[in-house]
C-alpha cells in the first residue's frame, strides 16, 4: 500500500452509490455499473362496470271497481254495474247478483331490462419482463325493474237496509297514480228511490281520475254520473242507470287505469255507491349504476439481476408505476 492511500480509496474503488428510479410514464431504465435491482410496480386502475339497463315496460292499469247494488231486507234487488278494465292490465270488478260487488284487479307490472356487464381489468405494466397487473374490473349495475301495475279500484257498497230515509252516497273515487279509487259509501234504504251513484273514473297516464257523481234525486232514477277519466287513457266513470254508460269505460291505453262502475238501482229504494276508478300504472325503473374499478395494488420484486450498460423499455399503464431501486454495488 502505497503510503497516504486511504482505506476508503482502496475498498470504495468502483462502488456505485444506492439510488432509485421512478416512472409514471414509460420510459427506459439503463443502469450503470448496478447489477441487481429491485422492482415495485403497479398495473391501471379497473374499468367500472357498465350501467344495467332500464325497465322495458311501465306497468299497466288497474281495473275499475264494480258498483253497490241495492237490498232490502236483506234481500238483493239489483245489481251494480261492472268496472272497465285496462287494455293488457286488470280487470273490473263484477258486479254479482246476490253477493256484494268485486273490486277492480290490480294491474300487471311490465318487464325489467339487463344488467350491465362488468368492466373489465386494469392495464398491467411491465418492466424487465416482469409484469405488474391492474386493479380489479368493476361490478356491473342492476338491472331496472318493470314499472308496478296500478291498483284496482274498491267495490261501490250496497244500500243499507236500516229503514232511515236518505240520500243515496255518491261514486267512489277516481285512482291515482299507482292506487286504485276507495270504494263507494253507503246508501241509506230510503222510502223514496234515487238514482244510480256514478263511479269514480280511472287514472290516466298523466292525471288522475275524477271522483264519481252524486246519486241521483229522489224518485229521479239515471242521474249518477261518472267521475271524468284522467288525461291520457283513464276510463270514464260508469254513469247512470237509464241506459247510457252504465259499466265503467275501459281505458284507452294500458297504462291507465278503467273507469268504476255505476251502483244498481231499485223500484223501491235507495242504491249503493259507486265503484272506484283504477289507477294507473308507474313508469319502468332506470338501471343501476356499474361500480367503479378497484386500484391495481403494488407487486414487488427483489434480487432482479440486469447488465450494466443495457437498456432496459419499461412500460407504464395509465395511472400505474414502476419505482426501480438499488442498493450500493
Amino acid at each position: 500500500m502505497a503510503i497516504g492511500t486511504s482505506k476508503i480509496g482502496v475498498l470504495g474503488a468502483g462502488t456505485v452509490p444506492a439510488g432509485s428510479q421512478t416512472f409514471n410514464a414509460p420510459g427506459t431504465f439503463s443502469p450503470v455499473g448496478v447489477r441487481t435491482i429491485s422492482i415495485v410496480g403497479r398495473g391501471g386502475a379497473g374499468n367500472a362496470g357498465n350501467p344495467g339497463n332500464a325497465g322495458v315496460n311501465p306497468g299497466t292499469g288497474g281495473g275499475g271497481g264494480a258498483g253497490g247494488g241495492t237490498r232490502f231486507p236483506n234481500t238483493w234487488r239489483t245489481t251494480g254495474f261492472a268496472g272497465g278494465n285496462s287494455p293488457g292490465g286488470g280487470n273490473g270488478g263484477v258486479a254479482n247478483f246476490g253477493n256484494p260487488a268485486n273490486p277492480g284487479n290490480a294491474g300487471n307490472s311490465g318487464t325489467g331490462g339487463n344488467a350491465g356487464s362488468a368492466g373489465s381489468v386494469g392495464t398491467a405494466s411491465t418492466a424487465i419482463s416482469l409484469t405488474f397487473p391492474g386493479g380489479a374490473a368493476g361490478n356491473a349495475g342492476a338491472a331496472g325493474s318493470g314499472g308496478s301495475g296500478g291498483s284496482g279500484g274498491g267495490a261501490g257498497n250496497v244500500g243499507n237496509s236500516n229503514g232511515a230515509p236518505g240520500p243515496g252516497i255518491s261514486g267512489g273515487n277516481g285512482g291515482g297514480g299507482g292506487n286504485g279509487g276507495g270504494s263507494g259509501g253507503n246508501g241509506n234504504a230510503s222510502s223514496n228511490p234515487v238514482g244510480a251513484a256514478g263511479g269514480g273514473g280511472g287514472a290516466g297516464t298523466t292525471n288522475s281520475g275524477g271522483n264519481g257523481g252524486p246519486a241521483g234525486s229522489p224518485y229521479v232514477t239515471g242521474r249518477g254520473l261518472g267521475g271524468p277519466g284522467g288525461t291520457c287513457g283513464g276510463g270514464l266513470g260508469g254513469s247512470d242507470s237509464s241506459g247510457f254508460n252504465q259499466a265503467g269505460c275501459p281505458a284507452s291505453t294500458s297504462r291507465a287505469g278503467g273507469g268504476g262502475g255505476a251502483s244498481g238501482t231499485g223500484s223501491e229504494f235507495v242504491a249503493g255507491g259507486g265503484g272506484g276508478g283504477g289507477g294507473r300504472g308507474n313508469t319502468a325503473n332506470p338501471g343501476g349504476a356499474g361500480n367503479p374499478g378497484g386500484s391495481a395494488n403494488p407487486t414487488t420484486f427483489n434480487c432482479v439481476a440486469v447488465t450494466s450498460g443495457s437498456s432496459y423499455p419499461i412500460s407504464v399503464a395509465s395511472g400505474g408505476q414502476i419505482v426501480i431501486s438499488w442498493n450500493s454495488q
